[in-house]
């Protein structure tokens, strides 16, 4: 039997499409790519290529030398790396040697860390790390050794180019301030008060020249809200809080006719409005207790949206309440009533328009109409129309054009 490739990626053999069946025979070619290969062969050098066999066998042999080969790494040693030393026999890009007593003994051959109590000066080459023995010295080294802040609140200055030097933590209460006479430019002095004094104005008592000043409002000058006032030609803007007490003078000049017509777009909000004769037009939204006397609420025209679907299934949504979803495709659609959607008394208008009819099925809910199917009605013809009321959680009645 010959065989044939089922691939150009990664190619294998199966029997000739003009051969007979052999189930056995198909998985050895499709496995080894060959119907003579044998099993029990232990050379890799067998393996025909291509095949599944070969291809298993190459990965595994490449992520055997993956797994020998160190990635980016290092190592403390008194003996430079060498390419022998690893598998296979490179130094990997990224790996450090630190030399562990301090002496390089030539120039290093990779990546290099050095050990020494100053900054080296020969056998230097491109990679080498330098790691400061002792610490001590914050003016030799190139970074700040911890060991140099002595205290809480030290603070490390500059004190001249390349040097640093520790601002010890200055006295409670003390600030921070710019001096150019002191070694660092900076020191630490006691605050100075900027205010002689706090004075109380009008309305105010107390005051003081040090210390926790204090200031109180003088009821007998201003108004609070517990305290008897005489408001005289002022201007009272009421919210949500109530007015209690007694307003001693008025405009008597402004009348009831002045206040009682609440045209446009209107939010009342805990008001008593008793004025005779007069209309409230507009959007108007009361809230809180109202007390309406012979007021006439006109509400406003409220237009039908849509909400036009064009696929063969949609779900209704929350926001469908009171709109009119139509449906518009050549072949059936299916409406679908949600579960826990939608309340007692909301409802839903749907139109066919397409030449595909619409079905009203339900998620797990109940639905009764008059259809030949009641628990799935279709509307009747094109731009047939239905509406679909919610009786009781879970519970949906179609009305309508349906079938």
């Amino acid at each position: 039997m010959a065989t044939e490739s089922i691939g150009t990626l990664i190619p294998t053999a199966i029997p000739g499409y003009t051969d007979s069946a052999d189930i056995q025979a198909a998985l050895r070619a499709y496995h080894y790519g060959s119907y003579a290969y044998d099993p029990a062969n232990t050379s890799a050098a067998s393996l025909v290529s291509p095949s599944i066999a070969k291809t298993i066998y190459d990965i595994t042999t490449d992520i055997t030398a993956l797994e020998n080969r160190p990635s980016s790494g290092g190592e403390v040693n008194t003996v430079q790396p060498a390419a022998t030393s690893f598998t296979p026999p490179e130094i990997p890009d990224g790996f450090i040697w630190v030399d562990e007593d301090g002496t390089i003994g030539g120039l290093p051959i990779s990546a290099t860390a050095i050990f020494t109590n100053s900054a080296p000066t020969t056998s230097l080459t491109t990679g080498v790390i330098w790691v400061d023995k002792d610490a001590e010295s914050i003016t030799a080294n190139p970074f700040i050794p911890q060991a140099v802040i002595n205290a809480k609140g030290d603070l490390l200055v500059g004190t001249a180019n390349d040097i640093a030097s520790v601002l010890s933590v200055g006295t409670t209460g003390f600030f921070l301030k710019a001096n150019s006479a002191t070694t660092s430019g900076l020191e630490w002095a006691a605050s100075t008060a900027d205010i002689d004094g706090v004075t109380a104005g009008t309305g105010l008592s107390g005051g003081g020249t040090s210390g926790t000043v204090t200031l109180s409002i003088n009821t007998a000058v201003t108004a609070d809200l517990t305290t008897a006032q005489t408001l005289t030609n002022k201007t009272i803007a009421l919210d949500s809080n109530a007015v209690s007490g007694t307003i001693a003078q008025f405009n008597t000049a402004v009348t009831d006719a002045d206040f009682a017509t609440v045209a446009g777009n209107e939010t009342l909000t805990n008001k008593t409005i008793d004025a005779s004769t007069n209309t409230l037009t507009g959007v108007v939204t009361l809230t809180g207790t109202q007390t309406l006397t012979n007021k006439t609420l006109t509400a406003p025209i409220v237009n039908l949206a849509f909400n036009a679907q064009t696929g063969t299934t949609y779900t209704l949504v929350a926001a469908d309440r009171n709109k009119l979803v139509t449906s518009s495709n050549g072949a059936a659609v299916t409406i679908t009533i949600p579960t826990g959607v939608f309340a007692a008394g909301e409802q839903i208008n749907v139109q066919s328009i397409g030449v595909g009819l619409t079905t009203i099925s339900g998620a797990a809910v109940t639905i009764t109409s008059t259809g030949a199917s009641a628990l799935a009605p279709i509307l009747r013809a094109r731009f047939s129309a239905a509406t679909i009321i919610c009786t009781a959680a879970g519970v949906f009645t179609v009305i309508g054009d349906i079938s």
